[in-house]
């Protein structure tokens, strides 16, 4: 097995792990990135059914979704100390159990408030995966003793992308909704099978607070997480807009551009463990970032499919080991107990993309779209004149 970094908390993890082996927990994390994307991407296609049974306006609707992102968002800060107390494997069967358990809920409950609060539990339950699988991560890349942080997030991608088309598939044979996400949870429970004895068993000996305000550099690599994250939510939610109103693209092909950024950010964090083993995390982050600004400059600058195309694929491929690199940073500072300081990051980049959309249509209402993306460019360069961070971490 490779040196380890920190070989008194990590060897204490594998002494008290019986079933711990290097392969192993590397597959089960791989595994459990794939059914974090997986799930959280099951619940998309089903939105617009749920708002034909609530007869809901946007309004309503957006308040019903809105109890999502609430409940990750009060969850993650929290997930890092039960993860600490409880392990690694504990908390992440638990809470992938919870969200199963809330998909039947979603699929039939038919009044706002009764799916806001499943909407609710099962966001918690999302949000303490996301955390929890990338505590799972910091510590089998320290086994490692090689970078292997974005290859766990492509899976989460590539989770992303089988979730939604499942289930897509599936409603498109008209499966109802319920009998749809029944053939989600029998294969979640295989996956998850699966990976039960790679995920870690550590727990510490001394049970951390349940919620530590962030500190030092980790309230920094946080606020760089939380720029990423607006960059990726602008991708998301305004990409096929500014297509669309820049008379680029017909609106039923505005999905084209989130999908050239999608693939662009898949296949960079499939290649981006060996750039970053020849490269090193300082230079990966910092050519990163200065790609992604750059594809942000072009696509506010040349209003044609040729240009708007390249510049999301630069957006893609820049984004995809940014965020990778700033969860291993906050895993090897030392200001913080590591499992705290993924939860902090993780809780402050996850508000960007609760903050960024509506930030973004801020923006836009005073100085249009491709203003507010300008604006997004140049927050977008304090990543490059940040990254001096990751030496430090």
């Amino acid at each position: 097995m490779p040196a380890l970094s920190q070989p008194g908390k990590i060897d204490k993890v594998v002494e008290n792990d019986t079933l711990f082996s290097l392969p192993r927990s590397v597959s089960a994390t791989r595994v459990a990135f794939f059914i974090a994307g997986f799930s959280l991407a099951t619940w998309a296609p089903m939105i617009p059914l749920a708002r034909l049974r609530l007869m809901a306006d946007n309004g309503t609707m957006g308040l019903v979704l809105l109890a999502f992102g609430i409940g990750s968002f009060l969850m993650m800060p929290l997930s890092g100390a039960l993860a600490s107390r409880y392990g690694c494997r504990r908390v992440f069967n638990f809470a992938t159990l919870v969200m199963l358990l809330m998909l039947p809920a979603l699929a039939t409950l038919n009044s706002p408030l009764t799916l806001a609060l499943a909407l609710f539990v099962f966001g918690a339950g999302i949000g303490a995966m996301d955390v929890v699988v990338n505590i799972q991560a910091v510590l089998v890349e320290k086994m490692a003793g090689q970078p292997i942080m974005s290859g766990f997030h492509a899976l989460f991608s590539i989770g992303g992308i089988a979730g939604s088309g499942i289930v897509s598939l599936l409603l498109i044979c008209h499966l109802t909704p319920l009998a749809s996400v029944s053939l989600v949870i029998i294969l979640v429970l295989g996956l998850l099978m699966f990976c039960f004895g790679g995920l870690l068993n550590e727990s510490a000996a001394d049970a951390s607070p349940l919620f530590v305000m962030p500190r030092g550099i980790v309230i920094l690599l946080g606020t760089l997480c939380f720029i990423a994250y607006i960059m990726e939510g602008s991708m998301l939610d305004w990409s096929g807009i500014l297509l669309t109103s820049q008379h680029v693209i017909a609106s039923n092909h505005a999905g084209f551009g989130y999908i050239v950024f999608a693939c662009a950010m898949t296949t960079g964090r499939l290649t981006g463990d060996a750039i970053i083993k020849s490269f090193g995390r300082f230079r990966v982050f910092l050519v990163s970032a200065l790609i992604a600004a750059i594809g942000f400059l072009v696509v506010v600058s040349w209003a044609n499919i040729f240009s708007m195309t390249i510049g999301f694929f630069l957006i893609g491929a820049g984004l995809s080991n940014i965020v990778p690199i700033l969860f291993t940073a906050a895993g090897r500072q030392n200001t913080m107990p590591g499992s705290l300081a993924v939860a902090a990051i993780s809780s402050m980049g996850y508000s960007g993309i609760l903050l960024g959309p509506a930030l973004i249509g801020g923006l836009a209402h005073l100085y249009g779209l491709p203003g507010a993306f300008f604006m997004v460019c140049l927050l977008s360069l304090s990543l490059p004149l940040s990254s001096h961070l990751i030496r430090k971490a």
